[in-house]
Formats: structure tokens, sequence, C-alpha cells
């Protein structure tokens, strides 16, 4: 940890600094903010926010730059040069993963969870230790916490709860007693009134030998919970103590494992001690109802939710009786689950357990009717019964107050449905299932149920339909469960169906399941089906909601935000709408990002119902709304392009007006924004349009983004997007469609050193460019090929394309696609030695971007001015050219372009003798290299590194470095710089060249 400069897990502070160098108070806010986002652009509207909460003054932005002159002086006259960038997106410290201790704990905790599930806990213990010891109070805790912050310092506070928990299980697991001692006593300051860990607690001390201390401890728990909740110790925690005054421990090297009880009544086996839970002794009434339904005996998974609800609803507080509201999509089983803890927790109800179906979803019970139903379950008589409903409900309360009940309202529709029908005090408590969240419950704990995880799908599956029946690890299994979407009710189905059909396979169930257009006929047996449990939520909607339903099941193939479906309603009524959708269930909540925008996700067995209900009118006008929805994304696709600074090399789908008015047009930062905020609804926006036979809008889309993709090095979103924009270039019979999606999908395998689809798309797009007449298009893919020649060592190959693709820049005016051309010509005659044509050559491109005044185009001239120079050995010139590139990059968000840019900028650093300045840029264009998926740069920047620890004699880290970077060149491809790594290993290590 020698290498840390800044610290925020506990007060602020930089470290190895004597004193303290930052006093003023919004300097050390503001180094605080841009600390909580390392290595990334800072808007000044967040750090507004963050100094001055919701009331920044209006010279806010001002005095955010003197801030940040003043912070910048501090940290170099405290020896951290850690540059603070500034660019149109805001500001960023730059400080590496070792340098900052929030950025070295979460490494260090993605490596411990690493190890730990590879199976070497002892080694994950000591490395999750280390990230444990990193922790020096709550994060940023000597300054004021603006709500700005709320969710990092959330996040990291999640991340160490975490960190505690893994690090006691494995110090448990490997016999550290006073290591987890220690743990244990940390979490107790938070959580004192937590008996079980009290008792854990007395029992590590116990096994470490510290029996004087367990006592103690166990004195502190008892007196802590009289004290504080004027209760005595539960007989886990008695049993600690006994253990403590005789001197002996029980269950180690697990003390996590309550000692086993002697019962009479066998325990129900959901994985959680059962003693908190126990009921208190009450009299037990007359005829205690009991009108549970038939539990499942094939239920299986939710058994987490089953313990939280179990610690809910068998709570012990005297004053409020617990409320839990089961909430889910049709089909996730919130009966089935309500049912199991019904069962469960019979006993800790001795007064009994009512079930009343509240029938939501059709003919909603009348509230009346069900206190009344209550009370007769309650042994009294009905004459007793008063008629006016707010005196049985005050009745009810009464009866419940004395009792200890367990309550089950299946499938509510409404809060007002139920509110008459809560206990106001005593120990009774009340299971609420609905399909709508019911927010308005008061007093209400939210469970809301999602789909199984994919372990929970498969038990239950392989549980219905019998081992004997289904492999879990078959092929057909996995369609199976893909089929059904992970939806308890569906797999439920079809599970029934292979067990009650041993003439249908599970390979002929899988096959039929594969019809999207027939899978919910399918997905039916007896009275179950998932159409009709989804019908019952769709026939609640009023007609405008039911419009938005249907078109998002057409659309939404993915995730997608609200904004997309502004084109076919006002925002106010695609908001109402959807908070109706989401409140019945039909719709969920995907993510919610940093600026607190939503993204939106729907059931894939959801969006089939929702693709077949309607009249046929109603499918019309569905299909027409998608439309809408596509044309208003292309359009803004196409204005955000506008504002680009930067020219895209590559052939745009369209460059003539906006086919709809341009009510405001985008600044470069709110375009790029823009693009990185909706950037997870382009790829399943153009899978819609393709599913609808919107063909043309699905290339177009895919195409359109383009220059985002290649700024932010979107490698997987512009597969994505551009394999599917291929297929409807295709069905377009549109050649020129089709050319440039081979061209992209080139582009890309050169990225990715991808050689054979990067020749074979580039090959396909000169043909298709060539029979269009496109000869922007010729320039674009002679590049492209140019450069798959040179990487491949065929450098009089690549001139003649670069030739070509100049000779076609210049015949249709394409100064930015001649600049490219005539830097890429420089690279071969620098690689022949031949400086001066080099230099004459990237004398003309620099000019060309000079005129175009395109920055982007600028700096990359400069990256290859920069190696010329390098070649010549004036690198002081080379990292004025690299500097200058890299702030450009940055300042537009590049991360691909700057990647590079790092690289070259570490290598010619290295060679003015700046060993430490070097080795980070390297370090930094390896990570992003890495991140990127480009493994060109990876390569790059780890040869580089590697030659610099040579030079400084350390050679251990040389050698793992040169042989990471000759893997790296070896998966791109690239024999020949593979070998030169291998030749400088075998330099200082002869039996590396073996290897």
């Amino acid at each position: 940890m020698d290498s840390l400069r800044y610290g925020i897990l506990g007060p602020l502070r930089l470290v190895h600094v004597p004193g303290q160098p930052l006093k003023a108070a919004k300097p050390r806010q503001l180094l605080a903010t841009l600390l909580l986002h390392p290595n990334r652009f800072v808007s000044t509207d967040l750090i507004a926010d963050a100094l001055w909460e919701t009331n920044p003054p209006r010279s806010a932005t001002a005095n955010i730059r003197t801030y940040v002159r003043a912070l910048r002086g501090v940290l170099q006259e405290a020896g951290l040069p850690a540059p603070i960038d500034t660019s149109t997106a805001g500001y960023s410290i730059e400080v590496g993963v070792d340098e900052l201790d929030a950025s070295l704990f979460e490494s260090l905790l993605a490596e411990g969870g690493h190890l730990r599930d590879a199976g070497d806990g002892r080694q994950a213990m000591q490395v999750l230790s280390r990230a444990y010891s990193l922790w020096r109070g709550r994060p940023l805790e000597d300054l004021s916490i603006p709500a700005a912050w709320e969710g990092s310092i959330a996040r990291l506070e999640a991340q160490h709860r975490g960190l505690v928990d893994s690090l006691l299980d494995l110090r448990l697991e490997y016999g550290d007693a006073s290591g987890a001692a220690v743990l244990l006593s940390a979490r107790l300051t938070e959580d004192p009134y937590d008996e079980q860990l009290w008792r854990r607690l007395v029992d590590a001390l116990l096994a470490a030998g510290r029996v004087g201390e367990a006592r103690a401890a166990y004195t502190k728990a008892v007196q802590t919970l009289a004290d504080e909740l004027d209760i005595k110790p539960g007989p886990d925690l008695e049993a600690a103590g006994a253990r403590a005054e005789n001197g002996r421990s029980a269950n180690w090297p697990n003390p996590g494992i309550p000692a086993a009880r002697t019962t009479e009544r066998p325990e129900p086996d959901v994985g959680v001690p059962q003693g908190r839970w126990d009921a208190p002794e009450l009299t037990d009434p007359q005829r205690p109802p009991s009108q549970l339904p038939l539990d499942l005996a094939d239920f299986s998974g939710r058994r987490e939710h089953l313990e939280q609800l179990r610690d809910l609803v068998c709570g012990r507080d005297p004053v409020r009786p617990p409320v839990a509201v089961i909430s889910g999509a049709p089909g996730t089983g919130k009966t089935s689950l309500a049912v199991r803890l019904g069962h469960l927790v019979r006993e800790s109800f001795p007064d009994g357990q009512i079930y009343l179906d509240m029938h939501g979803a059709t003919q909603p019970r009348d509230p009346a009717a069900a206190l009344t139903d209550l009370l007769l379950s309650l042994n009294l008589p009905d004459y007793a019964i008063p008629t006016d409903p707010d005196r049985r409900s005050a009745m009810l309360r009464s009866e419940l107050a004395s009792r200890r009940v367990l309550i089950i309202l299946d499938d509510v529709a409404t809060a007002g449905q139920v509110t008459p029908l809560m206990p106001g005090t005593g120990a009774s408590a009340v299971v609420v299932t609905s399909r709508n969240r019911l927010m308005d419950l008061a007093g209400a704990d939210s469970l809301p149920l999602d789909t199984f995880d994919d372990r929970e799908a498969a038990a239950l599956l392989a549980s219905v339909a019998g081992a004997d029946r289904l492999d879990q690890t078959s092929p057909e299994a996995e369609e199976i469960l893909t089929a059904c979407a992970n939806l308890p009710l569906a797999i439920r189905i079809v599970g029934s169906r292979l067990a009650q059909r041993p003439d249908l396979s599970a390979r002929e169930l899988a096959r039929r399941l594969r019809d999207e257009t027939s899978r919910l006929d399918e997905l039916s047996i007896g009275e179950l089906a998932v159409r009709t449990s989804a019908d019952l939520s769709y026939g609640a909607l009023n007609p405008e909601e039911a419009r938005l339903y249907r078109l998002i099941g057409h659309f939404a193939v993915g995730v997608f935000s609200a904004r997309a479906l502004e084109a076919v309603a006002s925002p106010a009524s695609v908001r109402r709408s959807l908070d109706r959708l989401i409140e019945v269930n039909l719709v969920r909540i995907s993510s919610v990002d940093h600026r607190g925008t939503a993204r939106y996700r729907v059931h894939d067995l959801l969006r089939l119902h929702a693709l077949g209900v309607g009249d046929e009118e109603q499918k019309a006008e569905a299909i027409r709304d998608v439309e809408a929805v596509l044309d208003a994304i292309l359009n803004k696709i196409r204005r955000a392009n506008n504002a680009l600074a930067f020219e895209y090399f590559g052939v745009l789908e369209h460059t003539g007006p906006l086919t709809a008015p341009d009510p405001a047009p985008f600044t470069e930062t709110d375009a790029i924004a823009w693009f990185d905020s909706e950037r997870s609804t382009f790829v399943p926006a153009i899978r819609a349009a393709a599913q609808n036979g919107l063909h043309e809008y699905a290339w177009r889309i895919a195409a359109a983004w383009g220059p985002y993709l290649d700024m932010r090095a979107g490698f997987d979103d512009w597969n994505g997007s551009h394999q599917q924009g291929l297929l409807s270039a295709i069905a377009c019979g549109d050649r020129r469609a089709e050319a440039i999606m081979h061209r992209n999908l080139g582009q890309l395998g050169l990225y990715q050193d991808d050689w054979d689809p990067a020749w074979r798309h580039l090959n396909e797009a000169a043909s298709g460019f060539a029979e269009a007449g496109d000869r922007l298009g010729d320039g674009i893919t002679a590049v492209g090929l140019g450069t798959w020649l040179r990487e491949r060592g065929r450098p009089d190959e690549a001139l003649a394309q670069y030739e070509k693709a100049i000779e076609a820049f210049v015949e249709v005016g394409n100064a930015n696609g001649e600049a490219v051309a005539r830097t890429a010509t420089a690279s071969i005659w620098l690689a022949r030695d031949d400086t001066v044509t080099a230099g004459r050559y990237l004398a003309q491109a620099f000019l060309l971007g000079v005129r175009l005044g395109d920055n982007h185009r600028e700096a990359k001239v400069r990256r290859r001015i920069a190696a010329l120079r390098i070649h010549q050995e004036r690198y002081d010139q080379a990292v004025r050219q690299l500097r200058t590139s890299l702030a450009i990059f940055n300042g537009i968000g590049d991360d691909h372009c700057a990647a590079y840019t790092r690289a070259e900028l570490g290598r010619a650093l290295m060679a003015r003798g700046e060993v430490a300045a070097a080795r980070k840029m390297l370090l930094d264009a390896i990570d992003i290299g890495h991140r990127l998926g480009d493994r060109s740069v990876e390569g790059q920047a780890a040869q580089h590194l590697g030659q610099l620890y040579l030079t400084t004699g350390n050679l251990d880290s040389a050698r793992r470095t040169l042989d990471r970077a000759a893997r790296v060149w070896q998966q791109a491809g690239n024999d020949v710089r593979a070998a030169e790594c291998r030749r400088e290993l075998a330099a200082f290590d002869p039996g590396a060249a073996a290897g």
C-alpha cells in the first residue's frame, strides 16, 4: 500500500503528506467529489450539487474553475502530481488503482471473490483482510455528505458490508477465531440488538481460548438487551452464556452454526436458525382456525424470500403488527410463497391461520364481507358481528390485539380493499399477495418477486417433471427454461406436461416451444395457463395503458427508456401509463443510471402476450406506433451526429435534411450525454425493427450510430447492431446498405484483430460500393483493406490501397478521408525508414485537418507525427504532440484513441527517462485496452512496459509483463510482435524462449 496517495475510506486524507495541506472546505469537497468518480469526467452540474447542494450561486461555474486551480496548486506543492483534466464534459482526476484506497479496495474485493470462487479460500481470506484494513471509518466522514455523493458512498458501504460477511465466513472456516471476533465486534457496533451476532461472538471468543472475554461479552449482551429493549436473552444466546461459564466452546470450527436443540417437533428446513422465531406461550383459543391451502409438495426456490418473510412475520414488535406485501408479475408464484410461509410458521401462530382469497384480478371482494369472514373465522358468533363496517373493523382490531394469528390475504386488488382488515396492535401478522405493488398500504413491508434465477428454475423443472424424465444439464432442459424465461408458472406447466405425458419427450417439447407464435399455447395445462394469468392483468388496464402495453410488446425486445415511447404520446401520458404497468407488474424497472434515468424491461412471456392481445386494428396500430418510435429514434441519432465536433470516417446512412423538424439543436456535450444515456436502447430497437418487418429502420439505425460506437469503442454493441443490420439490409435488397454494414463490421474486425472476418467483410464492402457507384465508400473501404494488408505484413499491397483511397477522396472532395489516407500512407513510408516521404504525407494530412477545423482528426495526425519524431529520436517533440492529442481525445471522451495515445506517450516518456510517468501511462493503456477488448493496444503497451522494467532492472516484473504481451500479440494473430517479446524475454532469461 506504499503507493497509496489518496484516502476516502474514512476522513479525506492525502497519504504520506504531513499535516493538512488542503484546508479550505470547498476544494476539499471538490477533491472528494472527483475521487468518488476517479478517471471519469464529472460534470460541473454534479460538482455544483456536491459543493452547494440544491442552491448553487450564479457564479458556480466560475467558482469551480477557481477551486480547480487552487486544488491543482495544493496537490502539486504536496508532491501529488495527479493531473486534473478539464473538458467540455467536466473535470477528471487521474489516479491509478493502487493510488486511491477506494479503487484498491474494489480491486482487492474482486480478486478475493475470484479466489474464493476458485476454491482458494485461504488466499482469498488474506486478500480480503487486506481490503478490510483499508477502511478507517465511514467514507469521507469528516465532510458534510451531499445528496450527490449518497449513491457512491452507499455502493462502497454495501461492498464493505458484503466484505465483512465474506471475511467472517472465511475466518470461521479456517480457524481464525480471534479474527472472527474482531469482525463480530465491529458488526455489533452497528447492530447491537442482534442476539445471533452476540451468540457468535461469545462462541468465537471461546474458540479462541479467551474465556474471560466471552463471559464479559455475554454479560454485555444481556445488559444491552435488558436496558435498550427490556427483553431477556433467547435460548441460543443463553446456551452460549452457559458455555462461556463452563469454559467450553461448541460447534467450532464453525460457531456460525447454532448448536442443535432438542425439540419435540420437526424444524422446518429453510436453511435458517429457528430460535429467534419461536412463538411465546399463548393460551390456545377454543377452536383455532387452520385455513391454509395445501402446500406444494414440489415447492422449490425462494429460500432468501422465505427467510426474510419469516423474520418479518415472526418478529417480537409489541407495538406494530407486521404486514408483508408479496407483489409480482403474473406467474411469479406469489400465492405459493405465501402458503409455504404459512405452513412453515404455523406453530409461531397458535391462535390460528386464516386464508382469504380477495379475487383482486377478477371480481374484488368487498372489504365489509371480508371483515365478516375474518370475525367468523375467529369463532365469534354471527349475531355478535356489527352491521356497520367501521364497527366490524374496530372489533377485528380488538380481537387480534390479544391473539397471535397469521392472516393471508391472497390476490388483493388495491390497498383500500384490505386497509380495514389490518390489525392495530398485538402479535398477529398479515401477508398480502397482489399483482399490484400496493405502495399506498400504510406500514407494510414490500417484497417484490421476480422470476427465478437459473439454479432455482432448473431445480423446479426437475422437481415437477421428475428426475427420470429430464436431465437438468441437458441442452433440452436449457432450451425449455430459456423458452419459459424462468417464470415459475411456465416452468410448472412444462414440468407437469412432461410428468403426465410419457409420450412427450423433452426434445419434442423444446422444439414446440421454439416457435414464439405458439409458445403461449404450449404453456397451458388444465386450469394453469400463462396467457390466462396475464389476461387478468391486461383486463384491468384502461385504453391508454393497454395501447402502451401493446406497443411495448412489439418494441421492447430488450431494455428501453420512457423517452423512446414519447413519439406516440405526451411525456406525461407515457409516464402515467408506465407507472400503472409497473404497479400491476406487467413492466419492471431494469436499472436506474447515475442521472436517475430508469430503464425498463418486460418479461419475455409477457411480451409474447402483449403481441397477441387486441383486435386486428389494435395490432396494426401497434405496428404503426413502433414505426413512429423508430423514426423518432433515427432522427434523434441524426440530430446528435450533426452536433459532434469531429467528422466520422465512415459512410453514414443519410446525409440529407432531417425528415422531422429539429425542435432544439444538440450541443456536442448534450449529444454525447444523450448517446450515453440511451445506448442500451439502440440494439433492442434494431432487433424490434427487424422482428416487425421494418428492416429499413433496422439497418439505418445500426449505421447511424456508427460515429458514437467508433468514439466510445462500443465493440459489443457494434457487433450486435450491425449483424442484425446486415441481415435487414439484405432483406431490403439494398446493395449500398449491405456495403455500409460490411465495411463497419470489417472495421470492427480490424479493431479486434479478428483478421479473417475483417478481410471477408471489407472485400464484400468493396464489391457493394463499386456496384452502387459510391466513390466515398470505395475510398473508406480501401483504407480498411490497406490497414489489413499492412498489419499482415504486406506493405506494398497496402500502399496501393492507400493510394487508391487518396484518389477516391480527392475525386469526391472529402478532405477528412484524404487526411486519413495520407496519414496511413505515411506509416508505410516510416516503416521503410523514409522519414522525408513520411513527413511530407503527414504535413499534408495535418494541413487538411486544420483546414477542416476537426480537432479529432488533428489529434490523430499528431499521434502519427509523434511516431515520426520518436523514429527520429526527437522525444521532446513527440511528447508535446502526444499530450496535445491525449487532451483532445479525453475532451470528447474517445477512450479508444486515448488508449493508443497513452501507449505511445508512455513509450516517449520512457525514452526521456521519465520512468514513473511512463509506467503510469502504460498501465492505464493496458487497462483500457483490456477493457475495450483491443488486443493491439494492450499488447503494444504491455511490450513497452516490459521494456521499461528491463531498463530499470526489475526483472521479475519484466518477465511477467513481456510474457503477457507475447500472449496478447499471439491472440491478436501478430506472430512478429509476439516473437519480438519472446526474444526480449530470452535476452535475460534463456528458459523463457521455449515458452
